[in-house]
Parts: C-alpha cells; structure tokens; sequence
C-alpha cells in the first residue's frame, strides 16, 4: 500500500491528499495520483533545473473511467480547485 502524502501550496492553506478527489477549474472531477519534490520524473515542467517544486500528478475521468494523467505544480493545481 502507497503512503498517503498531503501537501500545502505555498499560497495556501488547502491540503492535497493522493487518493482523493477535486474539482478542477479547467479538467472537472480529478483524482490525486501522485506528488513529489523535484521536476526529474516530468517530461516536461515550467521550471525544469527546479529540484525543489512539487508536482501533483493527476487523473481526469469520463463516464467514470480514467482517461488521462497530467502534471501542475502544486501553487497552479491549488489556484484550479478554489
């Protein structure tokens, strides 16, 4: 079993657990996959030489079934779900 991570945005009082789900501005109902510091495991990232960022990782459902995983920094993933 994975650990659960919560996470704050450096703006922000707002927690974001893995596992659980948001309403996101632009993708609708997301579903936390995954955080971590540092931008190594990212194809592509605002801030690439940035080891410190958090990103959030997350999945977009239709009809009920994943579709697609993406990444934003946790400061831009927070500014999407207030």
């Amino acid at each position: 079993m994975e650990k659960s991570y919560s996470i704050f945005g450096s703006q922000s009082d707002l927690a974001i657990e893995r596992g659980e789900t948001y309403d996101h501005t632009r993708y609708g109902q997301v579903e936390v996959t995954g955080i971590w510091k540092g931008v190594d495991r990212v194809d592509k990232a605002h801030n690439t030489n940035d080891n410190s960022t958090i990103i959030v990782r997350f999945a977009t459902e239709e009809d009920g079934t994943r579709t697609t995983e993406l990444t934003e920094t946790v400061d831009e993933f927070i500014e999407a779900i207030e």
